[in-house]
């Protein structure tokens, strides 16, 4: 279910992007497209509508599925949910704003307009932006800019069948936009990812990270192909254009890439959450770690400590790594927190602390040792060790 969830939302994007970009340059470039080629872009155009209206009723359906393979509801409750939350609220916009485009694409270019600048914002609402107004904003923008670059690389091609005086013309009038919307991708795109990665070091440890840093390869060679193929058809009079052809399979991976990455989680999975518990004569003890993973943590410490002993005044935590005992140890003092769980030990008494942002900076096996100090200036350690 995941991987066809996963083929129908690439779908989505690339039917989303393509036709949202064609229709943004048609429209900030007046007669962006040659009169010989503007009918069959409108006939095509249409056929785009008509496809992305059925790809998001696909998408619909199989997320419906979904929500009943995973949670069971009623009927009522299935409509709740398509109506209220906010996956549902963007699956119904783009068929609404996909069915009323595919009807008004060549009556009002206004209207179209205005329909793809709302597909676009639904789509920014959905995934890893949802919830945050400044990162919708951002999302948004960063897509309606890559379209723009999309629908610029299209409108060349286009105008480039038509002969290369028309291509070299459309060129010179999109240089400049073209450059613009490079360079609001690019900054939005940092933002977008500073708002929503945690850590810098997920870049390297997590799947999305990773994804996304393939994405920014793709954006890289994709520019440098933009390039090639504006020199090539400037220089050689459009003879050949095989750049601007490999520009758009590059840019197709970068779509690609951009689905994959907005269908991840930004955050390492808490499957390998650590849950440590020991049963001593004199002390018992609870550590807890998530997600466990390379960036920041949280933790907590669960303490069962003799009456006679008193009460805890202090927590210390001492961490290294094992392969870089010296230059990885760093020390940390806990705060108190209100008990999780209250579980009773006849002649203990329970006292919980917490730490939300321990950083562990990469993999490996780490040396942990609380040191608990009491109010009548007595000590206890506790050692041990983990993988993460």
């Amino acid at each position: 279910m995941d991987i066809l969830m996963y083929i129908i939302k690439l779908t989505v994007y690339i039917l989303l992007v393509t036709i949202s970009g064609y229709v943004l340059v048609d429209s900030l470039i007046r007669n962006a497209v040659s009169e010989q080629r503007q009918s069959w872009a409108n006939r095509m155009l249409q056929q785009g509508a008509k496809a992305l209206l059925l790809a998001v009723i696909v998408a619909l359906f199989v997320q419906l599925v979904s929500w009943t393979q995973q949670f069971k509801p009623e009927a009522s409750q299935l409509v709740t949910l398509l109506m209220e939350g906010t996956t549902g609220k963007v699956w119904l916009a783009l068929i609404i704003c996909s069915a009323l485009l595919m009807l008004l694409v060549t009556r009002s270019a206004i209207a179209r307009l205005l329909l793809v600048l709302a597909m676009l914002f639904a789509e920014s609402m959905n995934g890893h932006a949802s919830g945050d107004s400044i990162r919708v904003l951002f999302d948004f923008i960063h897509l309606a800019t890559v379209s723009i670059w999309i629908g610029g690389a299209i409108c060349l091609w286009l105008n480039w069948r038509e002969g290369k005086e028309q291509a070299i013309h459309f060129i010179q009038r999109f240089s400049k936009l073209l450059w613009l919307s490079i360079a609001v991708v690019s900054i939005s795109g940092v933002i977008l990812t500073l708002l929503i990665m945690p850590s810098i070091s997920y870049l390297l440890y997590t799947s999305w990270g990773q994804m996304l840093l393939l994405k920014l390869a793709a954006v890289l060679l994709a520019l440098w192909l933009g390039y090639k193929a504006k020199t090539t058809l400037q220089k050689h009079n459009g003879a050949k254009l095989k750049p601007l052809a490999a520009e758009l399979i590059v840019l197709a991976f970068v779509i690609a890439f951009a689905a994959l990455v907005s269908s991840l989680s930004p955050v390492p999975s808490a499957a390998n959450a650590l849950n440590h518990h020991e049963m001593g004569e004199e002390l018992h003890y609870t550590v807890k770690l998530t997600p466990n993973a390379p960036g920041p943590n949280r933790l907590s410490l669960s303490l069962w400590t003799l009456e006679e002993e008193g009460k805890v005044e202090q927590v210390q935590l001492s961490i290294y790594a094992a392969d870089k005992p010296k230059t990885s140890e760093r020390q940390f003092i806990l705060e108190p927190a209100e008990l999780e769980d209250y579980f009773e030990f006849p002649g203990f008494i329970e006292t919980r602390y917490k730490f939300d942002k321990l950083n562990l900076p990469y993999p490996a096996d780490w040396e942990a040792t609380f040191t608990i100090t009491f109010e009548n200036g007595t000590e206890r350690q506790i050692s041990f060790q983990f993988e993460n």
